[in-house]
């Protein structure tokens, strides 16, 4: 449910010469800044109708997987699966021109990832994302070439990353890797969001983003009691010789929704974060749903959650990109076993009472306490094309230490390695393989118990 965040770009992808998302609608692997493209257009264009008023694009992955959880997995299942094919992606993307400064975009797709549930037996296309748009600079008369300001309502996808590939359901083409990431704290809600980009043709400044939002902490439809909002700050710079520089702030307010007795307080029917975890990767086990977001860290309850991320990207050739993520994501609760004792994160070993008990069995908690939980992280990524416009090879490695202020201090980091090689059979299709590597402390937050590994493999097709 990531897609059409702003019509923008991303440095490290793996388009070719290290090029954007082809999706006309973007992807959350183009949420950085609204103009500040990188050098190489978009290769795959929509098809037009209706004399250019509506657009059409569409997007299909087969992926196929060996991967096992490792010893001592929460869900023993997870330990002997069968390596196999996974379900079909498919995305339809449509774009509507209802004047020549406001635009309605929708994303039809089949994708196990967002709607995966009811024992993967939900094979019905979706609603996926929505908006409309509005160029307040052209609709009061003061269009420009070099800058743009655009009002979008409806479904706002947004994450304190920038300048990487992010890939959801068939659209992966903007990723050089498979998975995502353990920390990428990303989703879509539905709310309103204001960004403002401006470009300059000479200087050490070639170009600049700013962008908010305000959203409620649902896909659908959310209005109970106590209910807060969520709000986003990003701010991009884009440098003469290749560089570029991001730094995002999120703040939720959802903690009024608590009441507590006995100082704990149940999570039942209360509205958290969509992002509080992450969005979904095609990394699929066999004890849980498609929909899971277990291959994250699973820290924070998502109630009072922030998050404050630096972004740093570097192009120094159109075929090699490097790109390095700093930061830290809290709350003012952390999870809590049946008995309110701290828990490293929401899902915990214990008793048959539910009380933490590492020699017990697998629960999730839906209880929180007051007291901070936090993630410090790191991420390093590169790429670089073997054969220009062709074959390239990409690695990522990321950390994340739970930093929680209830929670023990040691082996506590949850570390993830991912190295994949990619092949443009043309334009539109892309073949990918990558071996993945992590491994979850018993006190990180890791919600596969101590970690996984194995191959993966994507073809895509988007036009």
């Amino acid at each position: 449910m990531l897609k059409n965040i702003q019509k923008t770009l991303v440095s490290s992808t793996a388009k070719r010469g290290i090029n954007m998302s082809n999706s006309k609608f973007g992807k959350l692997s183009v949420l950085a800044a609204a103009v500040m493209a990188v050098s190489a257009p978009a290769y795959v264009q929509s098809a037009e109708f209706l004399d250019g008023l509506a657009e059409v694009n569409f997007g299909a992955l087969q992926n196929y997987q060996t991967i096992q959880a490792k010893e001592g997995a929460f869900r023993p299942a997870d330990e002997e699966q069968s390596a196999g094919f996974g379900r079909l992606r498919v995305n339809l993307w449509l774009k509507f021109h209802i004047t020549d400064n406001i635009v309605a975009d929708v994303d039809i797709a089949e994708e196990p990832n967002d709607f995966g549930n009811n024992g993967d037996r939900d094979f019905s296309f979706h609603q996926d994302f929505a908006g409309i748009e509005f160029n307040l600079l052209g609709l009061t008369g003061n269009a420009s070439d070099d800058s743009n300001l655009t009002l979008r309502v409806g479904n706002i996808g947004a994450a304190p990353f920038q300048f990487k590939g992010f890939q959801d359901g068939s659209d992966n083409q903007g990723n050089a890797l498979i998975g995502n990431g353990i920390t990428d704290y990303a989703t879509a809600e539905n709310g309103a969001q204001l960004s403002y980009s401006k470009s300059f043709d000479s200087g050490l400044i070639r170009g600049y983003n700013v962008a908010g939002h305000i959203t409620t902490s649902s896909f659908g439809e959310a209005f109970q009691e106590d209910r807060g909002f969520n709000y986003r700050l990003q701010g991009t710079l884009e440098f003469a010789g290749g560089f570029k520089a991001g730094l995002n702030f999120f703040q939720a307010n959802q903690g009024d929704q608590l009441r507590f007795e006995n100082g704990v307080a149940s999570m039942d029917g209360l509205t958290t974060t969509n992002y509080r975890f992450g969005d979904g990767e095609n990394y699929n086990f066999s004890a849980s749903a498609s929909s899971e977001r277990d291959t994250h860290v699973g820290a924070m309850p998502g109630l009072d959650q922030s998050i404050i991320q630096l972004n740093l990207a570097y192009q120094p050739t159109p075929n090699t990109s490097l790109i390095f993520m700093l930061g830290k994501s809290s709350d003012d609760y952390t999870f809590a076993d049946t008995a309110g004792n701290a828990v490293a994160g929401v899902t915990y070993w214990g008793d048959d009472n539910g009380v933490a008990d590492a020699a017990g069995t697998t629960y999730d908690s839906n209880r929180v306490i007051k007291g901070e939980s936090s993630v410090e992280y790191y991420v390093v990524e590169a790429q670089h094309y073997l054969i220009p416009n062709k074959l390239y090879i990409a690695a990522r490695y990321s950390d994340a230490e739970n930093t929680s202020d209830l929670i023990e201090q040691t082996d506590n980091n949850v570390e993830r390695i991912q190295v994949a090689a990619g092949y443009w059979f043309n334009d539109k299709t892309l073949l990918k393989l990558e071996y993945v590597d992590q491994d979850e402390g018993v006190n990180s937050g890791g919600q596969i118990g101590t970690g996984f590994d194995g191959m993966t493999a994507e073809i895509s097709v988007k036009f």
